[in-house]
């Protein structure tokens, strides 16, 4: 099986061993030392600011995104959301559940988002922005910096979901002065599913979280800081994938994290290359993360690719939804585990199509 999906992704030899292993008690000293690590290991890899907050949830991405936004925002707020594909529209639909007061700026699914559009916002009352760094749907990259830039302008609380982009590309929370980012664990870390987390600021958690009345009882961030604080979770974690973290942070640290992107961002230039050299599939032309590859087809046979080279060759790409699920899918590039030459066997399925 090869997987060039954006999650679960090829995970590490030595992560498999560990997702193997009897899931050890964890109301222990031994596992507290090791969240604790965890904590501040994530932390460091973020660039997080001073003091900053580690929420670990066990749930998918989509938990760990209602989760934030129900912590940091009220009705009182007034939110921007970038919507360029479904998990943009997942900010929305969390929004609407919420009754929060928002506005959507829509992109079409090759539409590049323009940083001229928050000109239509400046010094409006907005109080919040969520985005997603890279919107997993289309593969756009977002230009962060310019956003980041525009919500210190119009002090903005800028919540920024990372899930694609984390060891994938640079998320660097200190320098964008973000209240919030949140990953997961499928994604660039390469664990199984089913944990994800987010680091808060201080003044974020202090000025938002502390003060607002948050209706759940699992979500509530105020609990979860206050056990971090001992190293442990208010409710039973997913143990084996703490196990898992534990052993793939320290190896990044040891590597450097640098060494992880730029294999990522070597491999989809690779790909990228490959693709428009050897087949006859397109690229669209928007800003792309380093995390995949969206590969549009003039023959509106997308679906069919993807279930072929599932069936017969045991090689998954990524479906997409929706009015794009006929002529696109998505090669993910997340994993070390995939290398050029995997990649020259898909490019060389491909040319079939």
């Amino acid at each position: 099986m090869k997987l060039f999906t954006p999650g679960p992704i090829m995970m590490a030899p030595e992560t498999i061993i560990e997702a193997g292993r009897q899931s050890q008690y964890f109301r222990t000293p031994e596992f507290s030392k090791m969240l604790s690590e965890c904590a501040e290991m994530l932390g460091d890899i973020l660039n997080a600011p001073d003091y900053a907050k580690m929420i670990f949830l066990t749930g998918s991405g989509t938990a760990a995104m209602e989760a934030t936004v129900t912590n940091l925002f009220t009705e009182q707020d007034k939110i921007i959301i970038i919507n360029g594909g479904s998990f943009g529209k997942r900010f929305k639909q969390i929004c609407e559940i919420h009754n929060l007061n928002f506005v959507s700026i829509d992109l079409e699914w090759n539409e590049t988002f323009s940083t001229e559009i928050l000109t239509n916002y400046q010094e409006s009352g907005f109080t919040g922005m969520l985005i997603n760094m890279c919107e997993t749907s289309t593969g756009q990259k977002y230009p962060m910096e310019a956003i980041a830039e525009f919500c210190k302008t119009n002090n903005i609380c800028l919540v920024i979901d990372a899930i694609s982009s984390f060891l994938c590309d640079s998320v660097r929370m200190k320098p964008l002065g973000a209240a919030a980012v949140i990953i997961s664990s499928q994604k660039g870390l390469g664990l199984q599913p089913g944990m994800s987390f987010v680091a808060l600021t201080e003044e974020a958690y202090r000025g938002r979280c502390e003060r607002n009345k948050v209706k759940s009882l699992y979500f509530r961030f105020t609990d979860y800081v206050s056990d971090i604080g001992r190293g442990q979770t208010p409710y039973t974690p997913a143990v084996s994938i703490i196990n898992q973290l534990h052993c793939k942070l320290n190896k990044l640290v040891s590597e450097g994290v640098w060494a992880q992107i730029y294999h990522i961002a070597t491999l989809a230039s690779y790909f990228r290359a490959k693709l428009t050299e050897k087949t006859n599939f397109i690229i669209p032309t928007y800003p792309l993360s380093n995390c995949l590859t969206p590969v549009y087809c003039e023959k509106n046979n997308a679906m069919e690719i993807v279930e072929i080279l599932k069936k017969r060759h045991d090689v998954y790409v990524t479906p997409c939804g929706g009015s794009t699920a006929s002529f696109l899918f998505r090669v993910a590039h997340m994993s070390r585990q995939i290398t050029k030459d995997d990649v020259d066997v898909l490019i060389e399925l491909l040319r079939n199509y």
